[in-house]
């Protein structure tokens, strides 16, 4: 019964997703890169400009790596000496 239910109610819903679907009405454009151009100008968008310059370069990194591998020590290490003082 509650399958049957189901069923009716998700075929309401559909019935009732496509007739307002339908309702929409959409001018044809002259050309589609008139549209387009129309779309683009409407968005919005931030922009963003990424130099060269912005931040460490690989080798800087790579050394911050390293570094840190070198002194890592893991949360096990740390309790372990911290419950020996």
């Amino acid at each position: 019964m509650t399958v049957q239910k189901f069923l009716a109610a998700a075929a309401v819903f559909v019935a009732a997703g496509s007739a307002f679907a339908a309702d929409v009405i959409v001018a044809a454009p002259a050309s589609a890169s008139a549209a387009s151009a129309v779309l683009a100008a409407n968005l919005n968008l931030p922009v963003v400009n990424i130099t060269k310059n912005a931040g460490a370069t690989r080798a800087d990194v790579r050394a911050e790596a390293v570094q840190f591998v070198k002194n890592h020590k893991t949360t096990l290490a740390v309790q372990l000496e911290q419950y020996k003082n």
